[in-house]
């Protein structure tokens, strides 16, 4: 597929420069490698070289993901990460032609993952009550093409906008990333089908404590909180150096452990691997989840707890 004008494109410039653009034919992206002007995209095919106006130094454009689109929108604002999105996505059971509600929208990463994940006829219910991010993540939102025609945006905040009244009431699951997200439990509850998921992020153990005692008190039943720690390494081939010298080769052969340093390079005959420490995170957050009872369900423990005091 040939790239046009008004397309909006991943510039990759390394892995710390990651670029989310819409091509004008007068436009151009100045950076440490240089001047790219955009009318040399126009024309190219996804995964193409794009030399810069002195033929010295070359990016590459790519097609969006939720992956690359996430990374690009990192430095706009605090946002969840790729892991914490993929699992989310899984939690929520994202689906085609699944509803699902999400607040707040913040960078719209996750509202873009969970948008292609839901195609060809679901749709997102994303609410944002900072007027200024819901203007900006819309106007982003409108150049991605179709995508947009299955997201909703609304300007509200949910914990005062009593949305129970106006969204269906079958909606598959409900992700909410809110300081306060115990005080939306009971409209929660409301608006999802029986067996819903309901997700919560929080980076805080005490808020975890908070939301499971409220969920447990409007008889949410299956709650778990999960925590990802995500390491990434960096491979690195390199035929000259030697780390791991005899003698500590003589220590390992007796059967002794060999202890790493925090950011480790180890010689494994041509390659060697070290921790890489650009984008670990440590703790990103709480994810907790939950679903809602089935009416019968609950009806029937009601009735056994009964019997058993009569």
């Amino acid at each position: 597929m040939l790239i046009k004008e008004n397309d909006s494109v991943i510039l990759y410039v390394d892995e710390d420069n990651i670029e989310l653009v819409k091509l004008k034919n007068d436009g151009m992206l100045i950076n440490k490698k240089g001047t790219f002007l955009h009318r040399d995209i126009i024309g190219k095919e996804y995964g193409s070289k794009i030399y810069d106006t002195l033929d010295k130094n070359f990016i590459y454009v790519l097609k969006r993901t939720p992956e690359l689109i996430a990374t690009s929108l990192k430095k706009k604002t605090q946002t969840l990460y790729e892991h914490d999105i993929s699992f989310i996505c899984l939690l929520c059971n994202a689906l085609p032609n699944k509803k699902i509600v999400e607040a707040g929208t913040g960078t719209g990463c996750l509202t873009y993952a969970l948008a292609n994940c839901i195609l060809p006829y679901g749709t997102v219910y994303t609410f944002e009550y900072n007027e200024e991010r819901y203007n900006e993540v819309k106007k982003e939102f409108g150049n991605f093409g179709n995508i947009k025609n299955n997201i909703k945006f609304y300007h509200k905040d949910i914990i005062n906008y009593k949305f129970d009244e106006f969204m269906p009431d079958d909606i598959d699951s409900v992700f909410l990333d809110m300081p306060n997200p115990w005080l939306c439990v009971k409209n929660v509850k409301k608006i999802l089908k029986e067996r819903g998921v309901f997700v919560i992020f929080l980076p805080c153990i005490e808020q975890v404590y908070k939301i499971n005692e409220t969920l447990e008190e409007h008889s949410f039943c299956e709650i778990v909180t999960y925590e990802l720690i995500n390491k990434s390494w960096k491979i690195i081939f390199n035929k000259n150096e030697k780390r791991i010298t005899t003698q500590r080769k003589d220590d390992l052969s007796n059967g002794s452990h060999l202890v790493l340093p925090d950011n480790p390079l180890v010689d494994c005959a041509s390659l060697m691997y070290r921790l890489c420490q650009r984008d670990n995170k440590t703790h990103t957050g709480y994810l907790t989840m939950a679903r809602k009872q089935l009416n019968d369900e609950h009806e029937q423990v009601e009735f056994e707890f009964k019997g058993v005091m009569e």
